[in-house]
């Protein structure tokens, strides 16, 4: 992984024996991290709601082999109706226009545009299904790999409009990002040499 993507699994402060939820898993790339922080105890769960991904997902479990992992495709609200404040951690990867990797891959500037207006309403409805598997004193991490306001500060604002139980936790990152007591921070390339990135560590208060 990109540095700004491998940044978002250690904010979750996962330890041996936590259940931990890997919301949009697919490639794997953070879940494998999130495996490798429980050290064999616990149980961490990776979702992945298409199909073909979730076959490269696990591909690549497997061969990472840890063996206290659960792969499954369901729909978010779906699941979240069957495991109901379950996970001391969980980690929402969304959906995004990806535009901050717009420096290594500049076609991306020439997306279709109308599919992109509708990403917040789909990052929201995750953020929302993702909020109830969040046992109290929990933590739920969202991040994406866009630079857009809308997608990111816009999407974490609502959400905290909607659910007062969720505050924003302030969390550090090693290199020139330092300390983020404001609990959500935007990766530049220009300011922190990684690729665009959204980070947003939120608490579930109780």
């Amino acid at each position: 992984q990109e540095p700004s993507a491998s940044s978002a699994a250690p904010l979750l402060g996962v330890q041996p024996g936590m259940r931990v939820l890997d919301m949009c898993a697919a490639p794997g790339g953070k879940s494998s991290q999130l495996a490798a922080a429980l050290k064999g105890q616990g149980v961490l769960v990776s979702n992945e709601y298409e199909p073909a991904r979730a076959q490269a997902l696990m591909s690549n479990l497997e061969r990472m082999g840890p063996v206290n992992s659960v792969i499954t495709t369901g729909d978010t609200a779906r699941l979240a109706a069957a495991l109901p404040g379950w996970f001391d951690r969980v980690l929402v990867d969304a959906p995004c226009s990806g535009l901050g990797v717009i420096r290594k891959k500049p076609d991306i500037r020439y997306k279709d545009p109308e599919p992109l207006a509708s990403l917040p309403a789909v990052q929201s409805a995750i953020l929302d299904n993702a909020c109830a598997y969040v046992k109290p004193g929990g933590v739920l991490l969202y991040s994406t790999c866009t630079i857009l306001r809308r997608e990111n500060q816009a999407v974490t604002d609502r959400f905290l409009e909607e659910h007062p139980e969720f505050v924003r936790e302030g969390f550090s990152l090693p290199g020139p990002a330092g300390e983020v007591p404001e609990g959500q921070l935007t990766l530049w390339p220009q300011v922190h040499g990684t690729d665009g990135f959204y980070l947003c560590r939120l608490r579930k208060e109780g």
